[in-house]
């Protein structure tokens, strides 16, 4: 075949595999870019509409965490006036933005690192005292925290009777698989940290398509190491004839790669095609800054699992974000201070529906950060999902939350006064203990760092997943004590360590996920009140 036909005959191939991916995964692609943005526009003009009625009301509280609070006790109502059929059906529908919202929600986290090099000079005195005060701060919590619980336990005498948990809905917060024996099926569910979706239909057809194998004589397979040989009787059989596999269309093989990458390609085709030509004739960087900052965050997803406990996706993709961006903003003979200002210029959605004048455009953070209130009000799914076990343990929820929530906001900001670190960087570590999506507007209410809060926040989660559970059992937590791991971990490590929780215990996890939750809801609001503030950066002062 002469050149020129090999490279017609690829791009057919080329062309048919395509076509075979999109006729196998429309309802996926309907869902990704139809259903999920319209669900998401929805969100945000229901935040819109909160933050002009809390601007009217004069409190300074997020309009994210109040529709959070909202829609948990909207589900609620609707559980006990509709009954659980509708609750469900009413679920069904608001996951489809919310799902996407946490299933991204990394990604969304992205911003306060890539713009750490914005921050101002540090210095390597203030640096140590930093890491000084996050470790000691971080294993003193965490004992305490281990022990309160233990004693509630015990006070309390509190059943370790397992939690029943609802099969027809997701573990929040990651990704959990069902597999299915009849239909050799997976189906991955919505609220995950990984944002990898498969469609369930074109897993099952590509089954169908994958290379059969020659059949065997059974009475020569051992698939479960088979009976002991001297007890099989001898037969004169005559094994069937081994039928010769069917070979794949270039197109049938190339089909699984493309699926399976199909994101990552969109998002790279969105770069090319649309992101650099936008860029180089206009000098808007948005669009190829947020293409770019989405396939750095699948990148990291690829990395082997073991590197991912130490080497976590969010501050790999940050990693490589700076340096995309900063490459980027060279071949425009630009600085890489340039290119994080035009990353984020401070425009969000709010600012711009409220019809403020002379606003630049917003920059892929500013997107990012958007769809974070989006995720803080998705929370209240996972809350709703466990609102069982939030009745069943809520004293031993609560109780510890009182002292966790005291020392957060009076005894961190005294100390890191005491040893002359800035205010900043001491109202930063209000918030250390809270999941980013709620530690974000905590500090900011505060006067916090906000790139110190995600770093302490991330930095929170992965120590929680490398000593959590030796620091656990050095402290006597037996192996099924879910209770004491669940409220220990969600009150210390947030989000990172309740995922990491999913594949160990999801009993564990559901108690975690209450307990970020609760813990950053209530910081959030406190937060909100002048007077406690006022008290709060007065202890910061040095």
């Amino acid at each position: 075949m002469s050149p020129k036909n090999q490279i017609e005959s690829g791009l057919y191939d080329a062309v048919s595999a395509i076509t075979l991916v999109v006729r196998l995964s429309w309802r996926r692609l309907l869902r990704s870019w139809i259903q999920v943005p319209v669900g998401l526009l929805l969100a945000l003009l229901t935040c819109f509409g909160v933050d002009s009625l809390l601007g009217l009301s004069g409190v300074p509280f997020p309009a994210s965490v109040a529709c959070m609070i909202v829609l948990f006790l909207a589900l609620l109502l609707s559980q006990w006036l509709l009954g659980d059929k509708w609750t469900r059906t009413i679920v069904r529908y608001i996951d489809i933005p919310c799902g996407f919202s946490l299933r991204y929600i990394n990604v969304f986290f992205t911003p306060s690192f890539i713009l750490l090099p914005l921050s101002q000079s540090t210095s390597g005195i203030e640096i140590g005292k930093i890491i000084a005060v996050f470790l000691i701060g971080y294993f003193a919590v965490f004992v305490f925290t281990t022990f309160c619980v233990r004693l509630l336990q015990m006070l309390l005498g509190t059943s370790k009777r397992a939690i029943t948990e609802d099969e027809d809905q997701p573990i929040p917060l990651e990704k959990t698989r069902e597999t299915r024996s009849s239909t050799s099926e997976i189906t991955l569910h919505s609220t995950s940290v990984d944002p990898e979706i498969t469609d369930s239909k074109f897993d099952s057809v590509m089954d169908s398509i994958e290379k059969p194998r020659p059949a065997q004589d059974p009475f020569l397979v051992r698939g479960t190491l088979g009976p002991p040989t001297q007890n099989v009787v001898e037969a004169s059989v005559t094994p069937p004839i081994a039928q010769e596999p069917h070979p794949l269309t270039r197109p049938q093989q190339w089909a699984p790669y493309l699926t399976a990458n199909l994101d990552i390609m969109i998002y790279t085709l969105l770069f090319v095609f649309i992101g650099l030509p936008v860029y180089y004739a206009t000098g808007y960087a948005m669009p190829a800054q947020l293409c770019l900052t989405v396939v750095a965050f699948f990148a990291a997803l690829s990395l082997p699992a073991h590197w991912k406990r130490f080497l976590h996706p969010v501050l790999v993709s940050s990693a490589v974000s700076i340096l995309a961006i900063w490459i980027l903003a060279l071949t425009r003979r630009e600085s890489l201070d340039d290119g994080l200002h035009a990353f984020k210029t401070g425009t969000r959605y709010i600012e711009l529906w409220h019809g403020y004048k002379n606003l630049p455009y917003p920059g892929a953070g500013d997107m990012f950060s958007t769809l974070l209130d989006v995720s803080i009000v998705a929370l209240a799914l996972p809350m709703f999902q466990y609102r069982k076990e939030l009745k069943r343990h809520l004293l031993i929820i609560v109780l510890p939350l009182i002292p966790l929530i005291a020392l957060s906001m009076f005894a961190y900001p005294a100390v890191c006064a005491a040893i002359s670190l800035s205010p900043s960087h001491s109202l930063a570590f209000t918030a250390r203990s809270l999941t980013l999506a709620l530690a974000t507007p905590t500090s900011t209410n505060f006067g916090g760092d906000s790139s110190l809060v995600a770093v302490l926040c991330i930095m929170s989660g992965i120590l929680g997943i490398l000593v959590g559970q030796p620091l656990l059992k050095w402290l006597g937590v037996r192996d099924d004590d879910y209770v004491t791991r669940g409220v220990t971990l969600g009150a210390n490590s947030s989000a990172i360590a309740t995922a990491s929780l999913l594949t160990m215990d999801p009993r564990a996890a559901a108690l975690s996920s209450l307990v970020m939750g609760l813990f950053g809801a209530v910081m959030v609001g406190l937060s909100s009140v002048p007077e406690i503030v006022e008290v709060v950066k007065k202890l910061a002062q040095t």
